[in-house]
């Protein structure tokens, strides 16, 4: 069940002809090299930290020349596995995330099958690749499609550093430990194709007595799925927000919640808990937005996000943000 992609790395040889591969025609890979590493001056990133890719709502179709809101979400997401390949040449990555709406409507297996192909050279490169579902995610298509690129294997698990896989029925959740943080991946599918998600209860549960294990170490949970304003109208994001506030109230340990789903990038901090909504890799709901990926350097105090802009012109594209974790 390729939900954690251990890293394949090959030959330097076959490495960079997968990655022209990954390029129209082989051609455009200087025209896209970002050098995001150095974007925010190499001085910044220290030997003592971790560094992770995280994507969010990449919408790939089985089409990889779909254009959809006026963007080919191929060629989106192309453009973000360079700039995390040339990351990892500077500084090597610990893993590559995608939070959720991996697929482009209603997740069918060639959705999957296209994303595995452009997001195969990072597997290549020696990068782990961790993936949650959203609600245009399918569960049985994307273990389908993805293990059409990528052979399945029982060791894949242990490989990408997954700590523990909960045992539920109908979800799929695990938790990935770091060297300076235990990372929770929560599924909040609730219905393919319908907006609202949800964690419930088993699930919940599962998270609340792992995180109640592991008091010491700093934890970031990552679901797709945005927290839900109370008192909102229209119920689109999580159903059983309440319910996850409580559990992350109760563990001190938890820092950060990382959620997508809204095509919006903006950070703020609740009762010390800091929500980091990612912005969307395929495209906006609002031109005021921006599309692309984030780089998050961890350490033993907190967190450094770089938000890199597909157009490399948001007022937020290369700008750190300093996320310092709340006290237990």
């Amino acid at each position: 069940m390729p939900f954690h992609i251990s890293s394949t790395r090959i030959s330097r040889r076959r490495f960079v002809s997968a990655l022209a591969a990954a390029v129209s025609g082989g051609a455009g890979l200087a025209a896209l090299r970002a050098n995001p590493s150095t974007g925010t001056g190499e001085g910044s990133i220290k030997a003592d930290v971790e560094t992770w890719a995280l994507v969010s709502d990449t919408h790939i179709a089985g089409d990889s020349a779909l254009i959809a809101r006026g963007v080919n979400m191929a060629d989106h997401l192309r453009q973000a596995v360079l700039e995390i390949l040339d990351a990892h040449a500077a500084r090597p990555l610990e893993g590559l995330m995608i939070n959720g709406d991996c697929a482009f409507l209603d997740g069918r297996a060639e959705d999957y099958k296209t994303l595995g192909l452009l997001i195969k050279p990072v597997a290549q490169a020696g990068v782990p690749i961790h993936l949650t579902l959203g609600n245009h995610d399918e569960r049985g298509e994307i273990q389908t499609g993805l293990a059409s690129v990528f052979a399945p294997s029982g060791k894949e698990a242990r490989k990408a550093r997954v700590q523990e896989r909960a045992k539920l029925e109908n979800k799929l959740a695990s938790k990935v430990s770091a060297r300076y943080c235990d990372w929770y991946f929560l599924d909040s599918l609730e219905t393919t194709n319908s907006t609202p998600g949800s964690i419930g209860e088993e699930q919940m549960a599962w998270l609340d007595q792992s995180l109640k294990a592991s008091p010491d170490r700093p934890a970031l949970v990552m679901v797709h799925h945005n927290p839900q304003t109370a008192g909102a109208p229209k119920i689109s994001g999580l159903k059983d927000t309440a319910s996850l506030s409580s559990v992350l109230a109760r563990h001190r340990q938890v820092k950060a919640l990382f959620f997508g789903h809204t095509h919006v990038a903006s950070v703020q901090e609740v009762d010390g808990l800091h929500w980091v909504n990612l912005p969307a890799c395929a495209y906006h709901f609002s031109a005021t937005q921006p599309t692309g990926w984030t780089m998050a350097k961890i350490d033993h105090s907190g967190c450094t996000l770089t938000l890199f802009d597909t157009a490399r012109a948001h007022p937020l594209h290369a700008q750190e943000i300093r996320l310092e974790w709340r006290t237990t």
